[in-house]
């Protein structure tokens, strides 16, 4: 479950415009025990592949929804 949500996540970012079903995805990893470092990590390892603007989103949406 960690590993599909993580995974979801990250598929959600790269579609682009999707951002309220990031931040709700966002939610879902941490349900599943899933932390925000981790979230973090995991998108910004997809940034070659995403894009940068689309990384400022998702990591966007992590911060709103989980802040510091």
């Amino acid at each position: 479950m960690k590993t599909r949500e993580l995974l979801t996540l990250c598929i959600l970012s790269a579609l682009g415009g999707a951002e309220n079903q990031v931040k709700a995805h966002v939610q879902g990893n941490l349900n599943v025990g899933n932390n925000k470092e981790m979230m973090i990590t995991a998108i910004t390892h997809c940034l070659p592949y995403i894009g940068f603007p689309r990384t400022l989103n998702a990591l966007s949406c992590v911060n709103e929804i989980i802040p510091e």
